[in-house]
């Protein structure tokens, strides 16, 4: 044990670079921070305020692989890491990012956790031991026989975190690890974390906006704001329960109807959607609910024709999917995918937002009534126009992501996960904004599990368990 602080921040500020569309922005500014060894701090702040540049920070990745202007010192365990390489910090520090796709490139489950101890040398005996201790903690042995790109996202996410843990580092930085893991892997993974601190005086940083379940586990909370730190840090306000709306289900028109539907990814042996019917209704909106990998996604890639059922049918607005284009479907059903860099291409925020309806055919003026509408509705105007998404901080990305969506004005609002990255101010805004939706007639659909967002949005939550609708209820207002 060093008698060092595990982390120590001395007047860091950090600037992107500028770009045709970006003006220079600086995301840390003369932070000064100390973490001791042994703590498990939660990091907080708003979108943006610079929580993952902060994380950054700690492994060296700034200021040795992201360009912009860095300042001040950053010691790890003692060491200044302008002194140091990436890969000299690797076995002190190790990262889980916020996408688990910027982090798995091996086949499959076992080959992605062994890789890191084979770089080291480890002896295969010892990698062998570790592996299976891994599989275990994390419950990815009935993963084994998977390839990662066949993985749900909660999968990837918890595979990510179990090749990183596996090394066992001193200090361990997680950036938004629940937001795609259902109630019981997220209580498994906090579990974990507590007994890998108390067994071995693991440093653990976590950035996390659904604090709720993460806050008693915390010994200390950081707080940034533009930056900066907040001191005392500010805790975050709970979302608020859904206004009643009136009118009874019955009464309202079905859009989305899915009857016995079946489907079976290519290569696998159970089917993510087996004989599943439900309808979707006119002003409602639907939770899905249900575990990592039990079938949320293919559902929503289904009803906007993307995948096409197998067995059964799926009728939007009174015609069947196989008679129509994914285009043409579109029209109707937009849908908003897990994770907005699978969404995002325009080089500016106003190219990507005008995108979608100007291909629909859409007036330009109508288009721009729209766009102004959605960036209100999702608090985004202090991004400007000009900016690239793709420069943005993820939850900024998000709601960049829905708001392209939302200019195409659809009957139908498929939404995968879509409170990744947003704080509880801008999950608020997206409830209101939900609200309203339903109230002028739209059906939106939600797959989420977010407990807390599922209680601000709902009006009927339909659980999936091994693509079966295990149970449908309305909820009371």
């Amino acid at each position: 044990m060093t008698a060092d602080p595990a982390i120590e921040f001395r007047s860091v500020s950090f600037r992107h670079p500028a770009s045709r569309a970006n003006r220079p922005r600086e995301v840390l500014a003369g932070l000064d921070c100390v973490i001791g060894e042994g703590e498990r701090v939660l990091l907080t702040g708003p979108s943006g305020s610079g929580k993952t540049t902060f994380l950054r920070c700690c492994n060296g990745l700034i200021p040795h692989a992201r360009p912009g202007t860095f300042k001040g010192d950053v010691f790890v365990r003692g060491r200044n890491t302008r002194d140091c390489t990436i890969g000299d910090l690797a076995t002190t520090v190790g990262m889980v990012f916020q996408d688990p796709d910027h982090q798995i490139f091996s086949n499959d489950v076992i080959s992605e956790i062994a890789f890191g101890p084979e770089q080291l040398g480890w002896p295969p005996s010892r990698i062998d031991r570790a592996v299976n201790e891994i599989l275990e903690q994390f419950r990815l042995d009935r993963l084994c026989d998977r390839q990662t790109t066949e993985l749900s996202w909660g999968e990837r996410q918890r595979l990510a975190i179990a090749s990183v843990v596996v090394l066992r580092p001193a200090i361990l930085i997680l950036d938004e690890p629940f937001s795609g893991l259902d109630a019981a892997n997220a209580a498994g993974l906090l579990d974990l974390l507590e007994r890998l601190n108390r067994e071995s005086g693991m440093t653990i940083v976590l950035s996390e906006h659904r604090t709720e379940m993460v806050a008693r586990w915390a010994s200390r909370r950081i707080s940034l704001l533009d930056g900066r730190l907040i001191e005392p840090p500010v805790p975050d306000a709970p979302l608020r329960d859904r206004p009643p709306r009136p009118g009874a289900k019955a009464a309202r028109p079905g859009v989305v109807t899915l009857e016995n539907v079946a489907f079976r990814h290519p290569g696998k042996v159970s089917p993510a959607m087996d004989g599943v019917s439900l309808t979707l209704y006119a002003g409602e909106a639907t939770v899905l609910a249900g575990p990592n990998g039990s079938g949320k996604s293919t559902l929503l890639r289904l009803l906007n024709g993307l995948l096409r059922p197998e067995s059964g049918r799926i009728v939007v607005n009174g015609r069947d999917v196989r008679e129509s284009t994914v285009a043409e479907i579109a029209r109707t059903v937009g849908l908003v995918c897990q994770h907005a860099d699978y969404q995002l291409f325009g080089e500016t925020i106003a190219e990507e937002l005008a995108f979608a309806p100007a291909n629909l055919g859409t007036p330009r003026d109508v288009i721009e009534q729209r766009v102004e509408r959605a960036r209100e509705g999702l608090g985004i105007e202090h991004l400007g126009l000009t900016a690239s998404p793709l420069a943005l901080s993820v939850g900024e990305k998000q709601r960049v992501s829905i708001a392209s969506v939302l200019t195409m004005d659809t009957q139908v609002l498929a939404l995968d996960e879509p409170t990744l990255g947003l704080d509880p101010a801008a999950k608020q805004r997206l409830a209101g904004l939900i609200d309203a939706l339903c109230a002028h007639g739209k059906a939106v659909v939600i797959a989420t599990h977010d407990a807390g967002f599922s209680a601000a949005v709902a009006d009927r939550i339909v659980r999936l368990e091994r693509g079966r609708i295990v149970d449908d209820r309305r909820v009371q207002a």
